[in-house]
């Protein structure tokens, strides 16, 4: 029979967090690459590679949402000490405990983390943006070449 999971120390809880920033910030790097490469394939209307590209953008995703649910799950080990602080606020706190050795190198993630966050939140706007006009555009053109060979 297995003993339920036992939850983490602070310590454990705090390298795991500065850990996942580090992936996420890698997995961010990686997103906004794709992000970039669905625009270029959108501007070259490549739905092959828009497909592609979707599936793994959506595989990032599902990653990243995995890495958050695990860090707001590690905030909860600190939760009297943060007093309901949200958790952007609250990590930002705890990265600051961490011995001075990790702690510049968790900040400097953690705001590099974000500044992805910033960027591929604008980059999946944009993209969006240019697949709804180019739709409209396929409808334009689809309805209004309704007449185009319409008799006289």
């Amino acid at each position: 029979m297995t003993q339920p999971m036992q939850p983490p120390t602070p310590a454990q809880a705090l390298l795991r967090l500065a850990t996942g920033v580090h992936a996420d910030v890698a997995d961010y790097e990686r997103l906004q690459e794709r992000l970039d490469a669905q625009f270029d394939a959108a501007l070259r209307h490549d739905s092959g590679r828009l497909a592609g590209l979707a599936d793994e953008i959506l595989a990032l995703c599902d990653t990243l949402d995995v890495r958050r649910q695990e860090r707001n799950g590690l905030l909860r080990v600190f939760a009297a000490a943060l007093k309901g602080m949200p958790p952007a606020e609250a990590v930002t706190a705890l990265l600051a405990r961490l011995p001075e050795s990790q702690r510049s190198a968790a900040q400097a993630g953690w705001s590099r983390l974000g500044a992805l966050v910033r960027e591929c939140k604008a980059l999946n706007v944009r993209n969006g943006q240019l697949l709804m006009d180019q739709h409209e555009i396929m409808q334009r053109v689809l309805k209004d070449g309704d007449d185009v060979y319409a008799p006289a």
